[in-house]
């Protein structure tokens, strides 16, 4: 299939493809499909058949399951240049485990995971391309055990303020892109305890809430908060 400049750009620059050969780069993008998603439109669900690993390209996807009595647990959320789902395939994994849903309009590549795996099998450069992304993962969600574990809501949603800045020392402004009950759920946060914490920290003036934007107003004392809870 044909892509313009900027998806094979964002394509090049994920993990999935870069200890790829030109030649076999150019294979998967000619049976990658692209899907181009309306907020809310689901792109696939629990337990549907692992046909494909995707790149997110445009927008947020929102990664979920259901609990038992049927509440959402928000697992993941996708941003653009990112990739997903390819862990379960690296681990065997023959079906989704989570559902996938654009959290606003959203366009992602999926590509051929039979294809993807036969590549991995007959490439070390790719495998060890592979299982480095694997280990930083690793690493993230060990950290996410130990926040969700050992640390309190305000912990959380601190550590997340914090680290949504963005590289610019200078940086003390975060837009959310995602709705806030999306948020607290991914931090494993009650919607209404999430807004108390913002509250909270507002009338501390540690930071200030405008619709979707939030000003970290005192980032040191913010980063205070942190350590004493480390």
């Amino acid at each position: 299939m044909k892509f313009d400049n900027y998806t094979l750009t964002v394509l090049l620059r994920s993990p999935l493809f870069r200890a790829l050969e030109p030649d076999q780069f150019n294979a998967l993008v000619d049976t990658a499909h692209l899907y181009t998603l309306n907020e809310g439109e689901f792109l696939f669900r629990q337990g549907d058949p692992l046909n494909e690993v995707f790149v997110d390209i445009k927008g947020f996807m929102k990664l979920f399951r259901l609990t038992p009595n049927g509440d959402e647990k928000v697992v993941d959320i996708i941003a653009p240049g990112s990739s997903f789902a390819e862990a379960v395939l690296f681990m065997g994994g023959r079906q989704y485990p989570v559902h996938a849903v654009a959290l606003k309009p959203a366009v992602v590549v999926g590509i051929n995971a039979a294809q993807y795996e036969q590549m991995l099998r007959s490439s070390i450069d790719l495998c060890f391309g592979m299982m480095g992304l694997m280990s930083r993962r690793m690493h993230w969600l060990l950290n996410e055990v130990d926040r969700l574990t050992l640390h309190n809501a305000t912990f959380r949603l601190v550590i997340w303020l914090l680290e949504m800045r963005c590289s610019d020392a200078a940086c003390d402004r975060i837009v959310l892109d995602v709705p806030k009950h999306v948020v607290a759920s991914r931090l494993s946060i009650k919607p209404e305890t999430f807004s108390r914490i913002l509250k909270r920290l507002t009338s501390q003036e540690l930071i200030a809430v405008n619709d979707q934007h939030i000003t970290l107003l005192d980032v040191a004392a913010l980063e205070a908060l942190v350590r004493i809870e480390l």
